[in-house]
């Protein structure tokens, strides 16, 4: 297997490829370490992005991951230990750094994979202000894997709240762990928690801390989750995600209006 990592390349190899005459993409992932409940560890959002990243890198040529981010802004799981949480300002600081420090380097296209909800409104500021000032670069973001498995999946496949899979340590996560590392998972510690008249109106965002809507630390029903469930969401995401940089190297990462069909 081709070095992907970053961290694992020679001064030597990052510099051939920087100037090797090809565009190389960056896959950068942001995760968080907080409580998943009892039959979870607490690093799922990290390990999942950085596994996918390497993942999809492996396939796509000109392609180099970052280390995922180990923490994340994670205040609103602090009423179970042990959440390692940033302020929103550090982690839009740190996540503007990591971008700008790529773009220092020459590599202005950038792929995001986000493990963890808190992560989300910072990595969108972050991601703008840095447009902003640095107008060549191509950055496209996956906010939540999660929701990108949901929609190409489809209803059928999970089996809880509402054939969602959703929740925090709930069936859709348990089920890609239970594939991961299966010895980080203790299944018969999974509770069913589903606060569902929290999500139930759609376009309304309660914004809730997770003591509030679970007795456990986690939410959803991991009681449903398996390996096999897991192996499929693992493909599915490397699958679309592959095909997603397919489609952005083919129009050069360029998606302005002076690309757009006029009818």
């Amino acid at each position: 297997m081709k070095k992907v990592m970053l961290n694992e390349l020679t001064g030597r190899e990052i510099r051939e490829l920087l100037h090797s005459g090809q565009e190389l993409t960056a896959i950068v992932s942001f995760g968080s370490c907080e409580n998943h409940a009892d039959h979870l560890p607490l690093g799922p959002d990290m390990f999942v992005p950085e596994t996918v990243a390497c993942r999809v890198a492996q396939r796509v040529d000109n392609t180099l991951v970052l280390p995922c981010t180990p923490f994340g802004t994670s205040v609103h799981y602090n009423a179970h230990p042990l959440a390692v949480t940033l302020r929103y300002e550090t982690n839009i600081a740190l996540a503007e750094d990591i971008f700008t420090s790529l773009l220092h380097h020459g590599i202005r296209r950038m792929l995001v994979i986000n493990g963890h909800d808190g992560n989300i409104p910072a990595i969108e500021i972050a991601a703008h202000n840095v447009k902003a000032r640095h107008p060549q670069a191509a950055i496209v973001v996956v906010p939540a894997w999660w929701d990108l498995v949901g929609h190409h999946l489809g209803k059928g496949f999970f089996d809880s709240w509402d054939n969602s899979g959703l929740g925090h340590g709930g069936e859709g996560e348990t089920s890609v762990m239970m594939a991961l590392l299966p010895e980080l998972v203790e299944l018969k510690y999974a509770q069913k928690q589903i606060p569902a008249e929290v999500f139930a109106d759609y376009g309304v965002n309660r914004i809730w801390d997770i003591g509030e809507i679970s007795t456990n630390g986690a939410t959803g029903d991991p009681r449903c989750a398996s390996a096999e469930k897991g192996a499929r969401i693992l493909a599915c995401l490397v699958d679309v995600l592959c095909a997603l940089l397919a489609k952005l190297n083919a129009a050069d990462w360029k998606y302005n209006v002076n690309k757009q069909s006029v009818n």
